[in-house]
This record gives structure tokens, C-alpha cells and sequence, in this order.
């Protein structure tokens, strides 16, 4: 199985616990980012499909209490480095 596999498996595997992602950006920067996979609020923007299927979108938890906008974002499975869920972690 391949790394976008195992990550998309591992966050459905999740359900609604919280997953927090340590990946990093196309910048090259480090970020991390906690949500649930089960939020449903609708996205905003284009509506579009990405066109690379190793790219997952989510709603960043913390963003969207505090600022209640703008939480979405989206991250590449191919740059992750460790993800975590349910007291498991798997790292790259």
C-alpha cells in the first residue's frame, strides 16, 4: 500500500476522533494541524476537485474556534511526516 493510502485509510480509520498531521508545506516550512474528519461544514471556494488525489482537505479545529473562519486547508499525503489518532501515531 502506499503512503496516501495508508494516511486516507488511518484518517477514516479515525472517525470522528481528533487527528493531528505534522507535515510540510510547499514552502518547505513545518506545520501541524488537528481536526476531525467527520466535520461536515460546508467549504467554501470553487468547489472544485483536487486534481491530485494525495491532497486531503480538512478544518482545522483550533482556527475554526477561535477565528470560526478560514479554517479550511489542505495538506499533501506524499509530505507528511507523522500523523496521529486514537493514541496510535505513525510516522514517515
Amino acid at each position: 500500500m502506499d503512503k496516501t493510502s495508508i494516511i486516507k485509510k488511518f484518517v477514516f480509520d479515525a472517525g470522528s476522533s481528533i487527528v493531528s498531521v505534522r507535515f510540510v508545506k510547499a514552502d518547505g516550512t513545518e506545520r501541524s494541524i488537528s481536526f476531525n474528519p467527520r466535520d461536515t461544514k460546508e467549504i467554501k471556494g470553487t468547489g472544485t476537485a483536487s486534481k491530485k488525489p494525495s491532497i486531503i482537505r480538512c478544518r482545522d479545529f483550533t482556527i475554526a474556534r477561535t477565528a470560526g473562519e478560514g479554517a479550511w486547508r489542505s495538506f499533501d499525503c506524499e509530505r507528511v511526516l507523522s500523523i496521529k489518532a486514537n493514541g496510535q501515531t505513525l510516522s514517515f
